[in-house]
């Protein structure tokens, strides 16, 4: 109650009694709001810690390494991510991911959206969370990254153009099993081209059939494909395989020859080469005999 004596007016007194109405009602609304305040924050708390204790743990990624060595299909490559990862990034994913994603890149000008050939080889660390399209993209990034020194202007002055180096590259791949023989190879390549001669490579003819064979029949080399050499001319559509990075460089840079025949003579690995078919025949026959 506000404080006054005798002497006090009654006016005074009103006054004094409304100014003390007045603070009772601020402290009262003061406490009540310092309640609310109090309740929220328990109660908020109170959720926080029931969430804490009810919440489902949240999954943790698992990590897997997937190694890419050269000369894969795109099909062989969707097939080691799929039990690299025990079918996290399953094949049927990996392969709709390499036909269906958007990917802009320049070095896929002329793909027509076919990714073969683009696939770079390497080894890759991907999780359960990682999707197909993710994975696709960080091939392809890796192929601009390790292949962007290359001076891939060269491809004008052989007579290619980009995309068909990396088609040629393809073919070395598969072709050659001694590194320094790419050069070599390469040539022979680019020395048909040049004498409008086909190019007989039965690489393309394997990826034709779709199937890995030791030994080529005369039937297997007459497959009606795009990508049998022995019946077109020039060089398949598209690459047949994902090339490695010392490919790539001897389909820009081919050793300086005129060979235009080379044949595997050697248990190690080793081809013979020659710009006599005459030679090449004789060889040939040597293999034949042997077999």
């Amino acid at each position: 109650m506000p404080e006054y004596d005798e002497n006090t007016s009654r006016l005074e007194k009103r006054r004094l009694q409304t100014e003390h109405r007045a603070a009772r009602r601020r402290n009262i609304a003061v406490a009540l709001s310092a309640a609310v305040v109090v309740l929220v924050v328990l109660g908020l708390g109170g959720w926080l810690i029931y969430q804490k204790v009810h919440a489902k743990p949240k999954p943790v990624a698992r990590v897997y390494k997937v190694v890419i060595p050269e000369g894969l299909n795109n099909k062989e490559v969707a097939k080691r991510f799929d039990e690299a990862t025990n079918g996290s990034v399953s094949e049927a994913r990996f392969t709709a991911a390499t036909k269906t994603g958007a990917y802009q890149y320049p070095f896929l000008t002329g793909a027509n959206g076919n990714l073969e050939g683009f696939l770079f080889p390497n080894t890759y660390e991907v999780t359960s969370l990682t999707r197909a399209h993710t994975a696709v993209d960080m091939m392809l990034k890796d192929f601009k990254e390790e292949t962007g020194s290359l001076e891939w202007g060269r491809a004008a002055q052989l007579g290619v153009t980009p995309y068909q180096i990396v088609t040629v590259a393809s073919i070395i791949e598969e072709e050659v099993k001694i590194p320094e023989e790419r050069p070599l190879v390469a040539s022979v390549v680019y020395n048909r081209l040049k004498k409008n001669m086909k190019l007989g490579m039965c690489s393309t003819v394997l990826y034709a059939l779709g199937e890995w064979k030791p030994r080529l029949s005369n039937a297997d080399l007459q497959v009606d494909s795009p990508y049998n050499t022995y019946k077109i001319d020039g060089l398949p559509p598209g690459p047949i395989c994902n090339p490695g990075f010392e490919s790539i460089r001897a389909a820009l840079y081919p050793a300086s020859t005129d060979y235009l025949y080379f044949l595997l003579t050697s248990a190690d690995g080793h081809s013979s080469f020659t710009a006599d078919y005459a030679q090449f025949q004789r060889w040939k026959d040597e293999q034949n005999k042997k077999q």
